[in-house]
C-alpha cells in the first residue's frame, strides 16, 4: 500500500522510460515530435515552421539521434533504462493493407506525415543510398551528412561505375559535391542553410572587367520536368510525374528515368525543384579573386555589395596568379503546400482494382491555331500515370499499335449543368464548373483565347463535343474549377451549344496530352475495337473499347445568313453563305476556300416538319420558281421554311434550318 510519507530521494533511483519515443513523417517534424496531422482531432496542427509535406527521412533521422544518444557512454549511468525505449508507432494492422484501404480504416489518411513507422521503417534515404554506393565501390572518406530527403530504394540491373550510379541523383535532387583533400562532401544544394559570404574586393586583372555576367534566354532552358520512378503505394510499378511552367517560352523538356522506389509526392516535388533549378541556371557569374582569399572553395556562398544582386554559388575555381571563380545564381527552397497523395482505396474483395485509366475517345471537329488540332482523338488519365500504347483492331484480335500517350490528360466532369448560349462572341452568363481528376487550369486573356488558346471539349447532351474557350480559370475548392469568360461552339460545334450539357458530361483539356487517332478515310465512321496498355508493363489492358468516330472533322459546317427575296417574276430567290474548316479564319479579304473537291449543297423546302421538296445544287443559292411554289404550298408564302447542307465528299454537312421572311 502508500506509504504515508514520501521516500527519501537518491540518485539513479528509478531510471527513465522512454514509452512512446517518435517523430512525424513530415518536414521539421523535430521541432515538435508530439504534434499530428489529423482532420477529425481538434489537437491536429503541423510543426513550427512546417508545410506539411511529407519527410520519412526526417522521421529517421529524429530517432537515429536519440538512440545514439541514450544508448551512448555520454549519459550517465543509470539515468535512462536503455531496456525500456520503445518506439512509437508500430501499428498490428498488415501494411500495405494498413494504410490503403481506406474504407476499412477511416485512419489511414494519417499515415502519410504520422507517427507510424509501418511501410517506411525499412526504407532508404538519399544520404544512406549515396553512401551505401560509395562504400560499394570502396569509397571511404566521404561525407552525407548534408543530403536531405527521402527515396525509398534504389535498383541498378548491371554492372555499374559509383558515378554512373550517383550521377542521376545529383543531377534531380540537386546535390553539390565538393572535393577537398581528397574528401567528397555530399551537400543538397536547395535545403542547405549557407550563409553568404561578402566580398568586397575583385581582382582587377588588364583588359578585362571586374566581373561578367551572362543570362540565358527563357527558350534555352526547359518549361517542363518530367520523372519516371517506382511508386511504392502501387505495388512498384512504374509511374510519372511532370512539373510545368504555366507561360512556357520553350517545349524543351527535363526528362530522367529514375530506377528508384518513392512516394509520388516526392517525386514530385523534386521534379518541381528540378524544373526551377533549371531556370536558375540561366543566370552564370564569371570573375577573379585576388590568391589571399584562399578560404574560398567550390560550394560556397557569395554576395557582392559592388557587384551584381543577388547571391551566388561557387561552381568551380581555378587557381593560378588569381583566382578564377564560376557562379551561378541560387535561390533557397521555397516553402509552399504540398499536394497531398492520398492512398489508394481497396475495393470490397480485398484485391488490387489494377489497371484502368479514365479514358475518352473524342470525335472533333477539325481545330486551328491551337495547340491539339482536333480529329478522331484519344485521352486518358490514371494514377499512378503510365505510359499507355493505343492499339485498334477491327476484330476481337489482331491489334495493331496506332500511337502511345506519354502524358497523362487533364479530365473532369462538369458539376453544374451548362446552359446552352450565345456562339460567336464571349457568353458573360453561363460558367464550366469542372471537378477535375487531376491537373489544374490557367487564365489566359481574351485575345489569346480568341487565338487559340484554352480550349475544352465538353459532353453535350446532343452526343456529340461542344468545343469551348475560356479566359478566366479559378479554383474555387480543392480540385473544383470554375471556368467563364466562355467562348462558345467553336470549330463548328453549335449544334451541341444549343444542347447544353448535364451535371457529370465529361471534360477534357484539349492540349498536347490529347492524341489524335490517325485514322485513314476508310476507317472514319467504322467502328473498330481499341485497347490501351501500359508500356513496358506486362498486366491486363484496358478495354477494349468501341469508336466509330472520324467523321465529324470531314463533315462540312452549317452554312449561314440565308435568305428569301422574290424577284420581279414571282419567283423566290433563296440563298446562304457557306463556311469552311481549313485555313478560313483568316481575316484577310477574299473567299473562303472550298474545303471539299466541288460544291454541292442539299436543300429542302419546309412545312412545318414536312419535307415538300428536295433539290441538290452546286452553287449557294437557288431559285425556286413560281409555279412550284403554288403546287408545294398552293398559295404565294410569306414565310418559307428551309433547311440546307453542304455535301462534303464523306459526309454530308451540319443542317442550317430556319424559318425566313420573304423580301420584296
Amino acid at each position: 500500500m502508500e506509504q504515508a510519507s514520501p521516500t527519501g530521494w537518491t540518485p539513479e533511483m528509478k531510471r527513465f522510460w522512454f514509452t512512446e519515443l517518435g517523430c512525424g513523417a513530415v518536414d521539421k517534424g523535430a521541432n515538435q515530435p508530439n504534434v499530428f496531422v489529423d482532420a477529425k482531432s481538434a489537437e491536429s496542427g503541423r510543426p513550427h515552421f512546417s508545410v506539411g509535406a511529407r519527410s520519412d527521412s526526417q522521421q529517421r533521422r529524429f530517432l537515429e539521434a536519440h538512440l545514439d544518444h541514450w544508448q551512448s557512454g555520454d549519459v550517465p549511468e543509470g539515468m535512462v533504462d536503455h531496456e525500456g525505449i520503445y518506439a512509437w508507432t508500430w501499428d498490428a494492422r498488415p501494411y500495405p493493407a494498413f494504410p490503403q484501404n481506406a474504407g476499412l480504416w477511416a485512419d489511414g489518411l494519417n499515415w502519410r506525415t504520422g507517427h507510424w513507422l509501418n511501410g517506411r521503417l525499412g526504407t532508404a534515404t538519399l544520404a544512406d543510398t549515396i553512401g551505401a554506393i560509395l562504400r560499394d565501390h570502396g569509397f571511404e572518406n566521404f561525407d552525407v551528412s548534408e543530403v536531405g530527403g527521402d527515396l525509398g530504394g534504389y535498383v541498378k540491373g548491371d554492372l555499374t561505375s559509383a558515378r554512373d550510379l550517383i550521377e542521376p541523383l545529383i543531377e534531380l535532387f540537386q546535390i553539390d559535391v565538393i572535393e577537398d583533400g581528397g574528401r567528397l562532401t555530399f551537400r543538397t544544394r536547395p535545403t542547405a542553410s549557407l550563409p553568404a559570404r561578402e566580398i568586397n574586393v575583385l581582382a582587377d586583372l588588364p583588359d578585362q572587367p571586374l566581373w561578367s555576367e551572362t543570362r540565358g534566354h527563357d527558350s534555352d532552358f526547359a518549361s517542363e520536368a518530367l520523372v519516371t520512378f517506382y511508386d511504392p503505394a502501387a505495388d512498384y510499378v512504374e509511374a510519372s510525374v511532370r512539373s510545368r511552367r504555366v507561360e512556357a517560352a520553350t517545349e524543351r523538356q527535363l526528362a530522367r528515368d529514375l530506377p528508384a522506389a518513392m512516394p509520388e509526392e516526392t517525386a514530385l516535388a523534386a521534379a518541381e525543384g528540378w524544373l526551377r533549378d533549371n531556370r536558375l541556371a540561366r543566370r552564370t557569374l564569371q570573375l577573379a579573386l585576388g590568391p589571399g582569399e584562399i578560404a574560398v572553395e567550390p560550394g560556397d556562398m557569395l554576395r557582392f555589395p559592388d557587384g551584381p544582386e543577388g547571391r551566388f554559388l561557387v561552381q568551380a575555381i581555378e587557381d593560378g596568379f588569381e583566382r578564377r571563380l564560376t557562379l551561378r545564381a541560387f535561390a533557397g527552397k521555397v516553402s509552399a503546400p504540398v499536394t497531398v497523395v492520398e492512398p489508394g482505396r481497396v475495393p470490397d474483395g480485398g484485391g488490387a482494382e489494377g489497371f484502368a485509366p479514365v479514358v475518352s475517345f473524342l470525335d472533333l471537329p477539325r481545330l486551328e491555331a491551337v495547340s491539339h488540332q482536333g480529329d478522331a482523338s484519344v485521352a486518358a488519365f490514371g494514377r499512378p500515370w503510365r505510359r499507355l500504347a493505343v492499339s485498334s483492331s477491327p476484330e476481337a484480335e489482331g491489334y495493331r499499335l496506332r500511337l502511345t500517350l506519354d502524358r497523362p490528360a487533364t479530365m473532369g466532369r462538369l458539376v453544374e449543368p451548362l446552359s446552352p448560349g450565345p456562339v460567336g462572341r464571349f457568353d458573360p452568363a453561363n460558367a464550366v464548373v469542372v471537378e477535375l481528376l487531376g491537373g489544374a487550369f490557367a487564365s489566359a486573356s481574351r485575345t489569346a483565347v480568341l487565338s487559340g488558346a484554352n480550349r475544352l471539349a465538353v459532353w453535350a447532351l446532343n452526343g456529340g463535343w461542344e468545343v469551348i474557350g475560356f479566359a478566366e480559370a479559378e479554383e474555387v475548392a480543392a480540385g473544383r474549377w470554375r471556368l467563364s469568360g466562355l467562348l462558345r461552339g467553336l470549330g463548328g460545334t453549335e449544334d451541341a451549344t444549343a444542347a447544353g450539357a448535364g451535371v457529370g458530361a465529361d471534360v477534357v483539356l484539349l492540349d498536347a496530352a490529347v492524341r489524335a487517332l490517325g485514322l485513314a478515310n476508310a476507317e472514319r465512321g467504322a467502328a473498330q475495337n481499341w485497347i490501351l496498355e501500359p508500356m513496358g508493363l506486362v498486366t491486363e489492358m484496358s478495354g477494349p473499347f468501341v469508336f466509330d468516330g472520324g467523321l465529324r472533322a470531314e463533315t462540312p459546317l452549317s452554312p449561314v445568313h440565308a435568305r428569301v427575296v422574290r424577284l420581279g417574276s414571282g419567283d423566290l430567290r433563296i440563298s446562304w453563305i457557306r463556311r469552311g474548316r481549313i485555313e478560313a479564319d483568316a481575316w484577310a479579304e477574299g473567299e473562303v476556300p472550298l474545303d471539299e473537291a466541288q460544291e454541292r449543297y442539299r436543300l429542302e423546302i419546309l412545312d412545318g416538319s414536312a419535307v415538300l421538296r428536295l433539290v441538290e445544287v452546286g452553287v449557294a443559292g437557288f431559285t425556286y420558281p413560281a409555279a412550284d411554289e403554288l403546287a408545294d404550298f398552293g398559295e404565294a408564302q410569306a414565310t418559307l421554311g428551309i433547311r440546307v447542307r453542304q455535301l462534303g465528299r464523306l459526309a454530308a454537312g451540319l443542317p442550317l434550318k430556319t424559318v425566313i421572311a420573304v423580301n420584296g
